[in-house]
């Protein structure tokens, strides 16, 4: 696989690539440890149901990192100050009286028990009713604290080896477009590549072993499933497992690939930093 949008999971919604506008953050890329977690009980996916729904609204998640994602079935209101069709994303912030703030849409978001798995939902003048999506379980591997936030990604590389080589093809870049480029010139291709820019982890269980990440070029925007094992991670559909370790307040991808005589490996590394699109 080359295209890391190749594989979608559409279970709860009807998911699409979509357009958005330039990302901006507040980078973190100087910190020497990750920043803390502050909205690990509030994380939770809400799955909005039909009725009085005419928003076409799928689901409502906020993440432990203070993300939060809203999904629509036909497309962003016109009016929406986040330029993407299905989707927006950004920043929340808790109020005094357990509200939420979405910053950039700038609407609070009130989330009260129904009793059991279904909440009423206010989001700005809006209500809904809704039901807590997947198991409701988060994630607890030892890992789970350090990968389940946001992160931007700060360098990637890739190294070609041949027996017919004197010398490893090693290609570095700012960013997944500059490597492309760099090999294109040489006239190597990388067969498996996750193309990426922007990546958020959540740490709420889909079903009983996949999580939910978005991932963010500067033109697509994409939602699917993610595993962990033991240090390493897969997305989606895909079989190819990509090693993941930490280091401060980075995290690094790496994955090596042996086709025949030949040894493809590439990588990122990744600074925490919130993810918003505006």
């Amino acid at each position: 696989m080359k295209k890391f949008f190749s594989y979608f999971m559409i279970s709860m919604c009807l998911l699409g690539t979509s357009v958005v506008t330039s990302c901006g953050s507040d980078d973190d890329d100087n910190e020497d440890s990750l920043p803390e977690l502050k909205y690990k009980d509030d994380a939770a996916i809400y799955q909005l149901d039909e009725e009085n729904n005419n928003e076409e609204i799928v689901y409502i998640e906020l993440t432990t990192a203070g993300n939060y994602f809203i999904q629509y079935v036909g497309g962003a209101p016109e009016n929406s100050p986040v330029a993407m069709k299905r989707f927006e994303c950004s920043t929340f912030t808790k109020n005094s009286d357990g509200t939420y703030q979405l910053n950039d849409k700038n609407v609070t978001l009130k989330i009260e028990s129904a009793g059991g798995n279904k909440y009423n939902i206010t989001l700005g003048d809006k209500s809904y009713t809704a039901t807590k999506a997947g198991s409701g379980s988060k994630a607890t591997f030892p890992n789970a604290d350090q990968i389940c936030r946001s992160w931007r990604v700060k360098n990637v590389y890739a190294e070609i080896k041949e027996l017919t080589m004197a010398e490893p093809l090693k290609v570095n870049a700012d960013n997944y477009k500059q490597l492309i480029n760099k090999l294109n010139e040489k006239n190597r291709i990388l067969p498996y590549f996750v193309e990426l820019d922007y990546i958020s982890f959540s740490n709420t269980y889909k079903d009983s072993s996949h999580l939910w990440y978005v991932g963010k070029t500067d033109n697509s925007i994409a939602r699917g499933v993610w595993q962990w094992n033991n240090g390493k991670i897969t997305f989606d559909d895909s079989t190819e497992y990509i090693d993941v370790t930490f280091e401060g307040s980075t995290m690094k991808f790496n994955h090596k690939k042996i086709d025949g005589s030949t040894t493809i490996e590439w990588g990122y590394e990744f600074v925490a930093t919130p993810f918003k699109v505006k």
